[in-house]
C-alpha cells in the first residue's frame, strides 16, 4: 500500500514518521505544556481533550501555578530565568517523546516565546497572543485589535513586545472578585459555564465600550476559549484564543493531504 492510497490522516502522519527521528510516541504533532492546576476544565479549554479534533500530548510542569508565572513574567526579567528553565525542561521532555511542536496552557508564558524557540528542536507557539499582528492586518482601516486577559495588572508591555504588538492596544481583564477569577486562583474542583460566561461577557463588554474601536478580541487566557463562540455573537466581533492559535499551529505540522483525492476525482 502507498501513503497515496491511505486515509489522509494516516497518509501524513506516516509520511511524517519516514523523518528519521528517534520517537517514544508517534502520530501526535502538538505538545501542550501544561500548568499545575485543579480548577475543572471544560469543554474547549486547552486542557480538556475533546477540545481538540486531533490527538495532543500533555505534559505536566509539577508545582509551577498561574499566580507564579503571572508574577515571574510581569517583574524583573531576572527572576523568570528559574521558572524558564523549568518549562525548557518540560518542553524538551515533550520533545524526545516525538511531539512536532509545542504550546502552552497560560497566554503570559508569551514571555517565554524566544527562550524556548532558541533552546527547542521543534516550533513553539507559547500563547494565544501571538496572533496579534496577524489579526491587525486584516482589520479595517482605523480598527484595533482588543485583549481579554485573566488579570490586566499582569499583561504588561513585556508581554505584548515578546508578542512582536504594540504595547498601547486596548485590554480588560476579569473582575477580581468575579467567580471566574476565583475558580481558577483556588482550583475549584467544580464550575459553573453559565456563570463564568456572565463574567467574560461583562468583561468584554467593558474592553468595547471603553474601546470602541476594537475590530478583533485575542483572549490572553486559554481558559476563556469555551465562551469565545458567545462573545462574538453578543458583541459582533471576530474573536480568536488558543484553539484558533493551536489549530492554525497544527495544520501548519501536519498539512492535509489533497492528492489522493485528486487522483479519484480524475
Amino acid at each position: 500500500m502507498t501513503l497515496h492510497s491511505l486515509p489522509d490522516n494516516q497518509a501524513a502522519s506516516d509520511a511524517r514518521e519516514l523523518r528519521p527521528r528517534r520517537r517514544t510516541i508517534h502520530g501526535v504533532s502538538i505538545g501542550i505544556l501544561m500548568l499545575d492546576t485543579g480548577f475543572q476544565r471544560l469543554p474547549g479549554d486547552i486542557g480538556h481533550g475533546a477540545t481538540w479534533s486531533f490527538p495532543v500530548q500533555y505534559g505536566l510542569v509539577t508545582g509551577v501555578t498561574g499566580p507564579q508565572v503571572m508574577a515571574a513574567t510581569s517583574g524583573e526579567e531576572k527572576a523568570a530565568v528559574p521558572l524558564i528553565e523549568r518549562f525548557v525542561e518540560a518542553a524538551l521532555q515533550l520533545v524526545d517523546l516525538g511531539v512536532d511542536g509545542i504550546t502552552t496552557s497560560c497566554g503570559f508564558l508569551v514571555a517565554f516565546q524566544q527562550a524556548l524557540t532558541e533552546r527547542c528542536a521543534v516550533p513553539v507557539a507559547t500563547s494565544a497572543l501571538l496572533q496579534i499582528p496577524s489579526v491587525a492586518m486584516l482589520l479595517p482601516k482605523r480598527q484595533r485589535v482588543g485583549v481579554l486577559t485573566a488579570r490586566a495588572a499582569s499583561l504588561t508591555p513585556r508581554h505584548l513586545l515578546a508578542a512582536n504588538a504594540p504595547t498601547d492596544l486596548p485590554v480588560a481583564g476579569l473582575r477580581e472578585d468575579s467567580q471566574f477569577f476565583r475558580n481558577n486562583l483556588e482550583n475549584a474542583p467544580t464550575v459553573n459555564f453559565d456563570e463564568q460566561a456572565a463574567d467574560l461577557l461583562e468583561c468584554a463588554e467593558r474592553l468595547l465600550s471603553a474601546h470602541p474601536e476594537t475590530g478583533a478580541i485575542i483572549s490572553e487566557c486559554s481558559n476563556f476559549a469555551p465562551y469565545s463562540a458567545l462573545i462574538s455573537e453578543r458583541f459582533g466581533v471576530p474573536v480568536f484564543d488558543i484553539v484558533t492559535m493551536v489549530e492554525w499551529f497544527q495544520a501548519g505540522l501536519r498539512p492535509k493531504r489533497f492528492q489522493a483525492s485528486f487522483q479519484a476525482a480524475l
